[in-house]
């Protein structure tokens, strides 16, 4: 009983600071693990961040921005170099066809790669 206690309290304590319980099984395998460390970073910690910020803007009169999910971006590098170059891509077409408007810059900015 005390294997079984000791997981659901486990499992609790997890899921009130947002983890995912995928985590907690030895199987996990990276996918699932990427996923749960975007979880975190994107629903429960980013927020938490943007408060700090805020707070800090207004303590130090200049702006002070805190991304807690950008350095995770090593993850998905290869995943948005492919969708970056789609939407090169489909800039080009866009332009081919007389369309004007978005950029570069708005890809770049879009998936992230763009510094503020």
């Amino acid at each position: 009983m005390a294997d079984k206690f000791l997981t659901e309290a486990k499992g609790a304590i997890f899921s009130a600071f947002g983890v995912l319980p995928g985590l907690q099984y030895p199987a996990t395998t990276g996918p699932l693990v990427r996923e749960a460390q975007r979880h975190l970073a994107q629903l429960i910690l980013q927020p938490i961040a943007m408060l700090m910020a805020e707070e800090a803007t207004g303590k130090l009169g200049n702006r002070v921005l805190i991304d807690v999910v950008r350095p995770m971006q090593a993850y998905d590098a290869g995943g948005k170099a492919r969708a970056l170059a789609t939407m090169i891509e489909a800039l080009a077409r866009a332009r081919e066809a007389g369309i004007e408007g978005a950029t570069l810059q708005d890809a770049l900015a879009f998936i992230d790669w763009q510094d503020e």
